[in-house]
C-alpha cells in the first residue's frame, strides 16, 4: 500500500508542476511569452492563474499529502533511524 502511495503522490506532484508551468499563468491578451514585447518587463502584475494553474496547485499539495502519509510511519521500521 506505502509503494502505491508513493507513485501515485509522485505522479500526482509531477503532473501538477507541468500543469502549472506549461498552463498555468495567464495575460488577458495572450500568451504570456508573446505579450512582454508588448507591455515590456512591467507585465508580471498582470499575470493571473488560468483553471490549470488552480488545478495544478491541488495536485502538487494531493501529491505531498499522499506522499507524507506513505513516509509517516517510516521510523517504525528503521528503529528511529
Amino acid at each position: 500500500m506505502r509503494t502505491i502511495l508513493w507513485l501515485a503522490g509522485g505522479i500526482s506532484v509531477g503532473l501538477g508542476m507541468v500543469s502549472l508551468t506549461v498552463y498555468g499563468f495567464d495575460q488577458p491578451n495572450g500568451e504570456v511569452s508573446a505579450n512582454f514585447s508588448q507591455y515590456g518587463y512591467d507585465a508580471l502584475p498582470m499575470l493571473t492563474i488560468a483553471p490549470a494553474g488552480y488545478t495544478g496547485f491541488l495536485m502538487v499539495a494531493l501529491g505531498a499529502v499522499l506522499m507524507i502519509r506513505a513516509n509517516a510511519t517510516a521510523w517504525k521500521q528503521t528503529g528511529g533511524y
